[in-house]
């Protein structure tokens, strides 16, 4: 958790330095998540959602024209489904990227980017159905690590210098699960496809 808080304060650390070159939104989408295991079956799709605030930072002046650097402090609900369980994760995640914005003409963009991602659990159950009957049972600090790390990538597009559009993927890079619960030797990454759409201000 100290990580997470210390990553978000820097963020804005840094963004205040350059408030001139910055513009702020809202963002929302969804996400459809699975858990990636080593050695086992990984799991279905599971359909979430992620919403949050969004904030860009314009680097034409330090780089060149069309480069810039995002940050999104999200709520963002992945997981995943096997026959009879699944699993509902619900993470604080903050994504930032690098990307690059590409002119078609004056009201249209393109948009790509990639960067890290830091996220912490904070409400997370394990769903057994049992015919009519629901079995819920926490997962974070119990099987599941609170803290993940990992990368995403994102392609959209930008209308108006208003609307945004875009599809991305991210994935996990440290096992989410605690050493102990399946055996040393067993990982699992969550990755994440997730569709969505934010309105800048």
């Amino acid at each position: 958790m100290k990580k997470f808080i210390l990553a978000i304060v820097a963020v804005v650390a840094t963004c205040s330095l350059s408030a001139q070159d910055l513009r702020w939104g809202v963002t929302g989408g969804f996400n459809f998540a699975n858990e990636r295991v080593s050695k086992g079956n990984s799991s279905d799709c599971y359909v979430g959602f992620n919403v949050g605030m969004k904030t860009e930072m314009d680097l034409s002046y330090y780089i060149e024209d069309g480069f810039y650097a995002d940050a999104r402090l999200l709520y963002t609900l992945k997981g995943g489904r096997w026959a009879g369980l699944h699993h509902n994760l619900g993470y604080l995640e903050l994504p930032l990227n690098f990307g690059y914005r590409y002119a078609l003409d004056s009201d249209v963009n393109l948009l790509g980017g990639f960067g890290p991602y830091v996220a912490f659990g904070v409400a997370g159950k394990s769903v057994v159905k049992d015919g009519e009957t629901k079995t819920k049972t926490p997962v974070f600090g119990e099987g599941y690590k609170r803290f993940d790390v990992g990368l995403n990538y994102n392609v959209g597009v930008e209308l108006y210098d208003k609307w945004q559009v875009f599809l991305g993927f991210e994935h996990g890079l440290i096992n989410a699960y605690k050493r102990g619960l399946v055996g040393d030797k067993v990982r699992m990454h969550p990755l994440n496809f997730y569709i969505g759409t934010a309105y800048m201000f």
